[in-house]
């Protein structure tokens, strides 16, 4: 799990570095729990909401042409691991 969280996150980072010539922005935005139909048993309360998510991409995507937000982690304030 953490090999292929690392390698997604260097992926990402060798994308942007191969066209950032081309004005090409590339951002990774990494959600903690999000409340989604993949648990069986539901989600917390307290996990994000696809609005969260949506907020931090949104924040990505609305800076300056000059401005490249590499890379965004969103958490719930309850999320331990």
């Amino acid at each position: 799990y953490s090999a292929t969280k690392f390698a997604v996150s260097a992926m990402g980072e060798a994308l942007r570095q191969e066209v950032a010539e081309a004005g090409v922005r590339v951002s990774l935005i990494s959600p903690g729990m999000t409340d989604t139909p993949f648990f069986d048993n539901g989600t917390p309360a307290w996990a994000l909401t696809d609005d969260d998510v949506a907020r931090a991409v949104m924040y990505a995507i609305s800076q300056p042409a000059h401005v490249n937000v590499a890379e965004v982690v969103v958490r719930p304030t309850a999320q331990t691991m």
